[in-house]
């Protein structure tokens, strides 16, 4: 299940880097290890071009977890507390820590010595936006003492303490994008230098600080609602995402997805989620306009076969059965092969026959019905995807959460068709970077409108008391290609309902937080780890046991 898209070493993926993403040339020495300088000779554009890649590596590998939990994505595992082992997450600790955190203290100092203000931002948003993520996956964390070279085991900070430090970082951040700098970074591989979104991704960070602590704040929304009526977060055009190239030479430049499906060098393509497809293609009256672009069939019929698809000729749970879930196949004659949630048996010779990612966001093919088998040639788009961080659709469907909660302002009916359309359009952007497909098979606007009215009249006709299930659920759907905030808002409202539950009937309570990573308690006696992951975050105060319910 772990998919592994290591950078293959710092400088290496820089170098790939500065020639694929620089909205700039710039002049680097890449025979110097900024890890290796002193202090005085470490250059901060250097430091701060390795901290945007690896923040980008972070998110795009903590997102895919987050997408398993969160069922964007098929997670394997029919016992909750050891899906994902002590030693799953030991990367993404070191990225964290090691690649973003300690380069950005490296840099600091040199780019304030120099004026580079912009630089000093830039790294507060990202830094800002890492840890208040390592608390939504692991609980407390070392922060306060964790870059202190003379100090190997730093204590552990409270969650709630972090995200406080996190708001001061966000701050500061917009009074350094507002200062004048002597000079700008070399390569801003997110904006293209554009200070402006900077400061709105800084207060959009703010919103989801406020969002995801609303239980256990009762003044987040009321901060919440001052950001919005101050106008000044991300929209439409503003999206904060990573851009990834299309060289194959090594480093590989291209979409981890992408390269994981299409390719060879895939260490797992891995499965694609059957409660999303079919959440997509059956869950209303019209099928998703975004299915084909999130997925591609390398097949037209998915059959019943032992020796392929063993759950075929195997009866359905009588859970899944009782709740009416989809099992196994969501149709027998489209093709859509994927795996339930927690199935943990082994693969077989079926990669030339399972969905493959799409060419939304993985740069991967679009489905035109060509059915034709991936064999490691370039397919699609080449692997010129994105990993999604935050999307202007992902502020609308917060704002519609917000509007049902106590104190909150808007309409929640309203917002979340905006977020709809805002993802149809992001979504249905990317067939231009398909040359080979056949757009005719990309769905007419029409069906946004078919699809729009649709969730309308499932709003207007639940009870008070469900409007968040048809939000949360739309909001689900939007967040294909990183599930960080489908992960956080499963946790912080239980919903959607209709999730499709674990395979086994007696998986264990839900993962409320992860484990700590071996690499971290191994080596420091202050980071003890947890007994179970039904261990909840400071800002989950929902039911210990039971929660969500039939996960």
């Amino acid at each position: 299940m772990k998919k592994i898209f290591k950078t293959a070493g710092f400088l290496i993926t820089l170098i790939s880097l500065v020639t694929f993403y620089s909205c700039e040339t710039t002049n680097l020495d890449l025979t110097e290890d900024p890890n290796a300088l002193p202090l005085t000779a470490a250059s901060p554009d250097l430091l701060l071009n390795g901290v945007q890649v690896e923040f980008a590596q972070a998110v795009q590998l903590l997102g895919t977890s987050g997408s398993e939990v969160s069922r964007l994505k098929y997670m394997s595992g029919r016992d909750y507390q050891n899906a994902y082992g002590a030693s799953f997450f030991n990367t993404e600790w070191q990225i964290s820590y090691r690649s973003i955190l300690k380069n950005i203290r490296v840099m600091n100092p040199i780019a304030t010595e120099k004026g580079f203000s912009k630089h000093i931002a830039m790294g507060q948003v990202m830094e800002a936006y890492t840890i208040i993520t390592l608390v939504d996956f692991f609980g407390d964390i070392p922060y306060s003492e964790a870059l202190d070279p003379n100090n190997l085991t730093p204590k552990l900070d409270s969650g709630s303490e972090v995200y406080k430090q996190a708001l001061d970082l966000l701050d500061k951040a917009i009074v350094n994008f507002n200062a004048t700098a002597t000079a700008v970074p070399a390569n801003d591989f997110y904006y293209g230098k554009n200070w402006s979104k900077w400061i709105k991704l800084a207060n959009t960070l703010k919103l989801k600080i406020y969002i995801q602590t609303r239980l256990v704040d009762a003044t987040a929304i009321s901060k919440f609602n001052t950001i919005i009526s101050s106008g000044s977060y991300i929209g439409a055009g503003e999206d904060f995402e990573f851009n990834w190239g299309v060289s194959s030479a090594n480093p590989d430049s291209r979409h981890p997805e992408y390269v994981n499906n299409y390719t060879p060098s895939g260490i797992e393509a891995g499965y694609q989620s059957n409660w999303l497809m079919n959440e997509m293609k059956n869950g209303k009256s019209v099928q998703d306009p975004r299915l084909r672009f999130y997925f591609y069939r390398q097949v037209s019929s998915v059959p019943v076969s032992e020796q392929d698809l063993r759950c075929t000729v195997e009866p359905i749970p009588n859970h899944y059965a009782n709740g009416g879930y989809v099992y196994c196949r969501i149709d027998s004659d489209q093709g859509y092969w994927g795996r339930d949630h927690g199935n943990n048996e082994g693969i077989p010779n079926d990669r030339q026959k399972r969905t493959a990612s799409g060419l939304y966001p993985a740069g991967g093919k679009f489905d035109d019905n060509t059915f034709k088998a991936i064999n490691g040639l370039t397919f699609g788009a080449a692997g010129q995807g994105i990993t999604p961080i935050v999307l202007a659709s992902t502020v609308d469907f917060w704002r519609a959460e917000a509007a049902l909660s106590s104190g909150g302002t808007g309409d929640a009916k309203a917002l979340t068709l905006a977020g709809i359309q805002k993802s149809f359009n992001k979504v249905r952007a990317f067939i231009s970077r398909d040359k080979t497909a056949i757009t005719s098979f990309v769905p007419s606007t029409t069906v946004d409108t078919d699809y729009k009215n649709i969730v309308s009249t499932q709003y207007d006709n639940a009870a008070a008391n469900a409007k968040l299930d048809v939000v949360i659920k739309e909001f689900f759907v939007t967040l294909y290609g990183n599930g960080i905030d489908s992960y956080n808002a499963y946790r912080r409202t239980g919903l959607p309902k209709n999730m499709q539950p674990n395979i086994d009937p007696n998986p264990g309570g839900f993962i409320r937080s992860f484990l700590y990573p071996a690499s971290e308690t191994g080596a420091n006696p202050n980071v003890q780890q947890k007994a179970k992951v039904t261990q909840r975050v400071f800002w989950d105060n929902n039911p210990e046991t039971g929660f969500p319910t039939g996960n």
